[in-house]
């Protein structure tokens, strides 16, 4: 049977994970009484540590690595735009930009230490990055497009996201270590956006049908695209998936929206929790554990662990 616990960084008005690791390592944002977001890493004891980076008015963590590694962005007093950071497992910061950018937003880091993100500069609104462990900063545009915006890498530094063509309409990609790339749609959408990739290189994402609704896709290695289908739904969002091929997400009705996970064999359980306006699963590790947060009757915030 699965067990449930809730949590909230003390003092906080919302708690929302970010991301999950294999280790049981949660990490995320809270807000607090002022209306300000700071960073909070949960541990498998369930002991929390809250974080700021080092003169940040607002951080954002969303990711964390098997090593406990956690990167994301954050803004500071000079107005500008976000900036990225890499929190080290003791607790100390190194911060990045890239040049000429207006803005620098990771997205995810991979167990050996690379990130990945898109920024922003004078020549356009979203470019793709990746971030070695040594510091150095590779960028790159998917040809033709008008913005490309990474969202995961793997283990052996494959990148997947989404690009925008002249009409602004979004494609898929996946780049591998060489720099080669491979651009897919879901056949029949009107836009695709991968979201995860796991270590066999399986890739999981959402895109809009021809109804306008999102709806969510698995793409093999060898290319071959599996929409997900859940009985009754109108629509669907994964947000995470493991490296089993298990993934969570949420999917709506008639009567409102819910949560799932859709196991690697296909089954989908719901994993609703229990009295919530609303759940949002946002992470799943290869134990299974399900990370999110859920919205009680009050309007308030909470995230939760399910294992």
């Amino acid at each position: 049977m699965a067990h449930l616990v809730s949590f909230d960084v003390p003092s906080s008005t919302g708690t929302s994970p970010a991301a999950i690791n294999g280790a049981g390592e949660i990490t995320g944002t809270y807000t607090d009484i002022g209306g300000k977001t700071h960073g909070f890493l949960r541990k498998p004891d369930g002991a929390l540590v809250p974080f700021d980076v080092p003169g940040a008015v607002n951080t954002f963590p969303v990711d964390i690595n098997r090593c406990g590694e956690i990167t994301g962005w954050y803004t500071d007093a000079s107005g500008t735009g976000g900036k990225g950071f890499l929190r080290q497992r003791d607790g100390t910061f190194l911060t990045f930009q890239l040049p000429g950018a207006t803005q620098t937003i990771p997205t995810a880091i991979n167990a050996e230490g690379e990130i990945t993100g898109h920024y922003g500069d004078a020549s356009g609104p979203s470019h793709g990055f990746v971030r070695t462990p040594n510091g150095s900063l590779l960028t790159f545009d998917i040809s033709n497009s008008t913005q490309t915006s990474p969202n995961d890498i793997s283990h052996a530094s494959a990148t997947t996201g989404q690009w925008a063509d002249a009409g602004q309409h979004l494609h898929g990609f996946l780049r591998d270590y060489h720099g080669a790339v491979t651009t897919f749609d879901v056949p029949g959408s009107a836009s695709t956006t991968p979201m995860a990739i796991t270590r066999a290189d399986l890739i999981m994402g959402r895109f809009t049908d021809a109804h306008g609704q999102p709806q969510s896709f698995l793409r093999q290695p060898n290319g071959t695209i599996l929409t997900i289908t859940i009985r009754g739904a109108t629509s669907s969002t994964a947000w995470a998936i493991n490296s089993a091929g298990d993934l969570v997400g949420v999917w709506t009705d008639a009567a409102g929206a819910h949560s799932f996970l859709r196991s690697a064999s296909g089954s989908i359980t719901d994993i609703d929790v229990h009295g919530a306006v609303y759940t949002q699963p946002v992470g799943v590790n290869d134990a299974g554990e399900i990370t999110g947060y859920y919205g009680d009757a009050s309007g308030g915030t909470h995230g939760f662990l399910r294992s």
